[in-house]
């Protein structure tokens, strides 16, 4: 008997088919990194929810409140790594004390834009400049809300100002950043782009490019990518290029909602340091002392004519140069008081205690500079 002729498949089913082999194939191998990471990592349930949870760190641990781009604490806890001593988080899932979201007839409200050196990264909770600058200003009676979180971007401090800060009624906001956006490479290509969602929503993905990069180098882009170990002129000006135009728009954002909401903001101007990197190198000489962050980026400037140079380690200071002019240019354009924090630092180095967190001391100095920009704005606000 003649056996039957199968049917043939078009074009269209065989790619249809292709895609649902696909498709499981790699949402098996996802359910698999994510249940395995579940476990290895002793029943964390932020593997589970790999991408949905956090925008921080790779071991889970830190920001589990994602919201609409931006991210922050869940409120009423305790953090119990990367400070000191466990520092509180409030009822607003912000460093600090409890307050009602609903401002006080009659108060005065500052809230401080930043991330980790605004949150207080090496400081307990009564060392933040937030909380000193409260102090500095009690007897005025004005309420100052620490709402800085570690990893924030400019587009992150954007989005949290336009989805959740302004409804705080801040009658001024103060803005300490820039580091965190100079850190890392931005994306340059298509590909590029494409592996830093994976890295960023994947687990899959991510514990593939652990592990392909810890075998072969960075050749896997993700969130976590640094600048190579060593990068010539025209590579570091691309990336300048890019950051600038990120910066230049999330600031313009920043400083377009201040102004719409009728709410001044005063722009603080971040330094940073490689003094760290360099000591951790064996690049220092011994007994070397700090330099200054202008220092050091002359240093860079007159290392990169010479070399057409830089090693990875210093771009973030070059490019974080940069972006600092940018955010005081838009500042200057509205009308910001500026507090010049690296002139602050210059005077006393040693304020810096890491590449970019500031020292209780520091915090200290970085305070009554605010409090003296802030008290006669606060004064005239409470004028009848």
């Amino acid at each position: 008997m003649p056996r039957a002729d199968r049917p043939r498949w078009s074009l269209a089913k065989k790619l249809r088919f292709a895609a649902i082999l696909f498709l499981l194939f790699f949402g098996g191998l996802e359910v698999a990194a994510r249940v395995g990471s579940y476990f290895y990592h002793g029943r964390n349930p932020y593997y589970l929810l790999y991408g949905l949870r956090s925008w921080s760190n790779e071991e889970g641990e830190g920001h589990t409140d994602k919201r609409e781009g931006y991210f922050k604490f869940p409120p009423n806890q305790t953090l119990e790594f990367g400070t000191p001593e466990p520092a509180r988080i409030n009822n607003q899932g912000f460093r600090g004390v409890d307050f009602e979201a609903a401002k006080a007839p009659g108060a005065f409200r500052v809230v401080c834009l930043g991330a980790s050196s605004t949150f207080g990264y090496l400081n307990a909770d009564p060392d933040t400049y937030p909380v000193r600058l409260a102090h500095e200003l009690e007897d005025l009676d004005v309420e100052v809300i620490n709402a800085g979180i570690p990893h924030f971007r400019t587009d992150h401090i954007a989005a949290a100002l336009e989805e959740e800060l302004l409804a705080l009624e801040p009658d001024l906001l103060t803005l300490y950043t820039g580091c965190n956006d100079a850190v890392r490479p931005l994306a340059e290509t298509g590909v590029q782009r494409l592996c830093r969602a994976l890295d960023e929503y994947s687990a899959a993905y991510a514990a593939v490019r652990k592990g392909v990069n810890a075998v072969f180098g960075d050749v896997l882009f993700g969130q976590w990518t640094a600048y190579t170990s060593s990068m010539d002129a025209e590579a570091i000006q691309r990336q300048v290029d890019l950051h600038v135009e990120m910066t230049r728009a999330n600031t313009e954002r920043i400083f377009a909602l201040s102004d719409e909401a009728g709410v001044p903001i005063v722009f603080v101007r971040q330094p940073i340091t490689t003094w760290f990197e360099k000591e951790s190198k064996g690049l220092l000489d011994e007994g070397a002392a700090r330099t200054t962050y202008e220092a050091e980026y002359e240093t860079l400037s007159r290392a990169l004519a010479e070399r057409g140079g830089l090693p990875g380690f210093e771009v973030t200071l070059w490019v974080h140069h940069h972006l600092l002019a940018v955010m005081e240019e838009i500042g200057s354009r509205y009308g910001a008081p500026v507090v010049d924090n690296v002139a602050l630092v210059a005077e006393q180095p040693d304020g810096l205690g890491s590449k970019v967190h500031l020292t209780r001391d520091a915090n200290v100095r970085l305070a009554a500079a605010l409090a003296e920009v802030i008290r006669p704005i606060a004064e005239e606000a409470r004028t009848p």
